[in-house]
Formats: structure tokens, sequence, C-alpha cells
């Protein structure tokens, strides 16, 4: 089954609006790509495919010198020409597909175009043909600093499936954020599961730790499905509790899912902007697609 049918009006507002996507001419941008057209076909998104290009100080003296910039047009011709490529490979050029070449360095160009987007979509590893600029270097710095949702694709996804929906859930205002983007855009026809991962000692088995703390188990489980319901009272997202590591868990749920949803930990470019272990685990290693979303500013 593919995303289809009626969509929540939640899930319209969600996903309407502009979708950044970096381009540097590698199958991991492409495949970050084709997973932004086909989600998009399915909203009123907009899709920016945006490549970056830089010159390096060394070649920019070398230009000066000559007293023609021939090296910034070129690298500028070269991006053009991997975003044209690009946008053949995923059908072609259409009213909501737009593209853009900028100066500058991907991460810092990402994170401003996408300062005023509702998504950005990066590859998990870039490094495309296009010299000085390896978008796979800056997708896990995209994930952390930006003020935006963003999605990281592993290659090979099927990109026209989104039939499941896993949020990871620890009871945290950042679990909360995540779980709170995860119902807006989830679609009426996908199935969407939060896993609560209560995490035992690791020299227990799981029966051991039902035995020997039930109360403490109980008293978790409860608490974890007060932070729910303050966030899906209705109970949209079906709840699953595991006796594992969060690491684990999630591990188990990405076999079967088609987006995982986790946040981040910390909000913009300055502080304590930093991604937690099984949020950096998962950008490296999960087989679908991530989605870290970031706490909104000045969120309790």
């Amino acid at each position: 089954m593919t995303l289809a049918g009626p969509a929540t009006r939640a899930h319209d507002r969600a996903m309407a609006a502009r979708w950044v996507v970096g381009v540097d001419g590698s199958d991991g941008a492409l495949d970050a790509l084709r997973w932004a057209v086909a989600r998009a076909e399915h909203t009123d998104a907009d899709v920016c495919a945006i490549a970056a290009f830089h010159v390096p100080l060394s070649m920019s003296m070398l230009a000066a010198k000559r007293g023609f910039d021939v090296d910034r047009l070129g690298m500028e011709a070269e991006a053009r020409h991997l975003l044209d490529e690009a946008i053949a490979a995923v059908g072609g050029p259409s009213e909501r597909l737009q593209q853009t070449a900028i100066e500058g360095q991907p991460s810092g160009v990402l994170l401003d175009a996408a300062a005023d987007a509702s998504l950005l979509v990066v590859g998990r590893r870039g490094g495309g043909s296009l010299r000085h600029l390896v978008l796979g270097s800056v997708s896990s710095y995209c994930a952390t600093h930006a003020g935006v949702p963003v999605v990281v694709v592993p290659p090979g996804r099927d990109p026209a499936l989104l039939e499941k929906i896993v949020v990871g859930f620890d009871g945290s205002a950042n679990a909360a954020a995540a779980l709170r983007w995860a119902l807006d855009i989830t679609p009426d026809d996908a199935a969407l599961e939060l896993i609560m991962a209560i995490e035992p000692a690791p020299w227990l088995s799981e029966d051991i730790t039902l035995a020997r703390f039930p109360d403490e188990v109980r008293r978790e489980e409860e608490r974890l499905a007060a932070a729910a319901d303050k966030v899906d009272p209705a109970r949209r997202a079906s709840r699953c509790v595991m006796l594992h590591g969060p690491r684990q868990a999630l591990a188990e749920a990405t076999e079967t899912a088609d987006l995982v949803v986790v946040g981040a930990r910390g909000h913009g470019r300055i502080g304590s902007a930093l991604l937690g272990s099984v949020s950096t685990w998962l950008l490296h290693n999960a087989p679908c697609p991530v989605a870290v979303v970031p706490r909104p500013a000045g969120d309790d």
C-alpha cells in the first residue's frame, strides 16, 4: 500500500509550504530529492532543490590575480548542471519543483535556506562529483542545528512508501515535539506508533526485571503514558512499551518502519544544540528515513 486516499487537515497544514533539499550530484542526494518529491505529491508543499558551491581561498586568490573570477563561474555552472541532472532524474522541472545554486559552505547554505522552510531533507551520504562540496559530511550538522525538522534519507529506499511512522518517546519535551510533528504529518491511512523504552539494568533480563521491580516498571509506564496523553489525548498513536534500551528498541522498530521520528536535544545554532546518542546512531544506521524534530523555541 502506498500513500493514498484523503489526508487529514492537520496533515495538509503541516506538510504544506516549502521543503528544502540539498543536492550535490551524489546518489545520496538524489535519494533525498526523490523522497521529497514523492512525499510532496500528496501535499501542497513546494520543493526547492539547492546546490551549494564553494571556491576555496587558494583558488579565489589565483582568480583575483587573473582579474577574472573564472573559478567561481565554472563551479557555479557545474552546480547548476548537477541540479539540472537531478531534476531530470526525478521527472523534470515543474511549478512546484524549484532549483537554485548558492555560493557558500553546504551546511550554512542549507540552514539559511531552511530558515523560512517547513522541512529540510538531506541524503545520508553525499560526496558527489562537484569538488569541495560533500553533502554527507554536513547531514548530521544540519540535523543538529536546523530550526526546522530535518529528514535524513538512507540509500535505496522506496520513496513512495509511508505506511508506518514510528516515534521514539521518552516523556521529555523534545520527545513531545517529535510526537506533535508526527501527528501532524501522518496521513489517515498510515500507522503511527510510539516506542516507549524502559531501560532495565544491563545485567538483568526482561523477566527478572519484571519480577524484581514490578512497581518501578509500572510507575515508569504510567509516567510515559501520561506524557503521551498530554500530546495525543485521542490516542491516535498506538503505544508500545519495551523493556530495552532506547537504541535497541528503535533499532528493532526501524526494520518495519517507513519513517522514524525523534526529538533533537537543543534548538538552533547556538548553545547546547546537540543530538543524543540514540538520534546520532539512527542517523548513521537506520535502514529507513529519520526525522529529527527540534523543540520549538520557548516551548516548555
